[in-house]
C-alpha cells in the first residue's frame, strides 16, 4: 500500500499477489465483483468483509462518543430519541423518493391509547398501516409470524441512505425517534441518526433471536406481550380449543380460505352506535370492525347470522350500546356521544374466517369475517 498526493494506492505483483474487489456498501452480497486468477478466499473473509463495511466512516458516531444501549420494541417510548437493534425485513420507496424500512426485533410494541374519532370512520377509515400503498402478498409471506413490524421513514437526503437498500440483515440504528400515529407505532431517522451493520454473532442479535425461538416454540409466549395475565372475558367463542393464530400467520396462510381463533383489539367500528348496527332495509346486522394484534391490523365484518351470534340476538339498544362501548374501550358509558374520547380497547378472543368475493381474483378480493363469537358480557 502506498500514498501519493494524499491518495492510497495498492501495488499488485502479478506473480506473487492475489486480490479481490468487493462492494463497499452494506449489502448482503458477499461475493467479489473482480478477482485475480490466483485468488482463493480465506476461511473468515465474510466476517472480515462485514466488519469493514460496518466501519464505514459516514455511518459511525463522532470519535469518542459513548455507544448507546439498544431498546427493545416492547420498551419503546413515544417522542424519545432511542437506539434499537433490529432486522430490516423490507425496504420500499415513497412517491417523494424517501425510503420506508420495515423493522422487526421479535418483541411486541407497547399498547397505545386510541385517539381516532369513531364518527368519521365512514368517510375516513382507520388506517391499516402507516404507509399508503399495500404490500404484495409475496412480501407479507416473508415476514415473521410473531412480533411487531415497525415502519421507519428515511429521507432521501439522509447521508447513509445508500447503505440500507438491502434487506435481511441486522442493524443498530442510533438516535431514531418513535411516535404513534392512528394507534400505530412508526419511527423516523433524524439528522443525528447513524447505522451500524451487525453480524449474526453479535450479542444483541443473538439475544433477539433467542427471544423469537422461545416465542415460536411456546403456546403462551406466542400471545401478545400485553395480553398477560389473560385476555378479557368480554367475548366467548364456540371453538375454545382450536389452534391459536396471529393475524400475520393468517395473512400469509397458503390458502385463501382460513378459519382460526385469535386474540385481537377492536380499534374501530363502522357503524359503532347501537342504533345503526342493523340495516334498516333488511334488519340484518352489518358492521365493519377494524381489529389488530401485535403483528397486523385488518378489517373484519360481522354480518347476518354471524351478527346474531356475535350480539347474542337482538338486545335492547341501551344494552347493545353498553356492549359496544366496552368492546371499543370507551370508558364513559353515559350517553351516546363519546366517539371522540381516548380509548383503550381490551384484548378479546374471536374466531375469524377468510373468504373471497371474486373467484377470478381470490387473493385480491380476500376478506375476513367474524363467526362463532359472542359479545355477551354486560357490566
Amino acid at each position: 500500500m502506498k500514498v501519493n498526493n494524499g491518495e492510497f494506492y495498492c501495488t499488485y505483483n502479478g506473480k506473487l499477489s492475489a486480490f479481490a474487489l468487493f462492494d463497499g456498501k452494506s449489502v448482503l452480497d458477499l461475493s467479489p465483483y473482480q478477482t485475480s486468477t490466483n485468488y482463493e478466499a480465506a476461511c473468515n473473509f465474510k466476517k472480515l468483509l462485514i466488519q469493514l463495511r460496518t466501519n464505514t466512516e459516514d455511518l459511525q458516531p463522532e470519535h469518542g462518543s459513548v455507544e448507546p444501549s439498544a431498546t427493545l420494541f416492547c420498551n419503546l417510548n413515544a417522542e424519545e430519541m432511542l437506539s434499537i437493534v433490529c432486522k430490516v425485513l423490507h425496504v420500499c420507496e415513497t412517491s417523494d423518493g424517501d425510503m420506508v424500512l420495515f423493522l422487526w426485533d421479535a418483541t411486541d410494541s407497547p399498547l397505545v391509547t386510541i385517539q381516532m374519532d369513531l364518527d368519521v370512520e365512514e368517510q375516513e377509515q382507520a388506517p391499516l398501516h402507516p404507509e399508503m400503498s399495500l404490500l404484495p402478498r409475496e412480501t407479507l409471506c416473508t415476514f415473521p409470524r410473531l412480533g411487531t413490524i415497525i415502519r421507519s421513514t428515511v429521507s432521501k437526503d439522509f447521508k447513509g441512505a445508500s447503505h440500507i437498500e438491502s434487506i435481511g440483515y441486522w442493524v443498530k440504528l442510533c438516535n431514531v425517534i418513535f411516535e404513534v400515529q392512528s394507534g400505530l407505532w412508526k419511527s423516523a431517522f433524524t439528522p443525528s441518526t447513524y447505522i451500524c451493520i451487525l453480524t449474526d454473532e453479535d450479542n444483541d442479535v443473538q439475544f433477539r433471536q433467542r427471544i423469537f425461538n422461545g416465542r415460536i416454540s411456546s403456546k403462551v409466549n406466542r400471545l401478545p406481550f400485553s395480553v398477560f395475565p389473560w385476555p378479557s372475558d368480554l367475548t366467548e367463542t364456540d371453538f375454545a380449543y382450536s389452534s391459536y393464530s396471529t393475524l400475520m400467520e393468517s395473512l400469509a396462510y397458503p390458502e385463501v380460505m382460513h378459519k382460526f381463533r385469535t386474540i385481537v383489539r377492536v380499534v374501530a367500528s363502522y357503524p359503532w352506535r347501537a342504533k345503526d348496527l342493523r340495516s334498516r332495509a333488511s334488519g340484518k346486522y352489518r358492521v365493519r370492525l377494524t381489529i389488530e394484534d401485535s403483528t397486523a391490523r385488518i378489517h373484519a365484518y360481522v354480518y347476518g347470522e354471524d351478527g346474531e351470534k356475535f350480539f347474542n340476538g337482538y338486545p335492547a339498544v341501551d344494552v347493545l350500546s353498553e356492549r359496544m362501548k366496552r368492546l371499543l374501550g370507551i370508558r364513559d358509558c353515559a350517553g351516546d356521544s363519546s366517539g371522540t374520547v381516548p380509548r383503550n380497547p381490551p384484548w378479546v378472543w374471536c374466531c375469524l374466517k377468510s373468504y373471497y368475493l371474486d373467484k377470478n381474483d381470490p387473493w385480491g378480493s380476500r376478506r375476513y369475517r367474524i363467526f362463532g363469537t359472542t359479545l355477551w358480557k354486560t357490566p
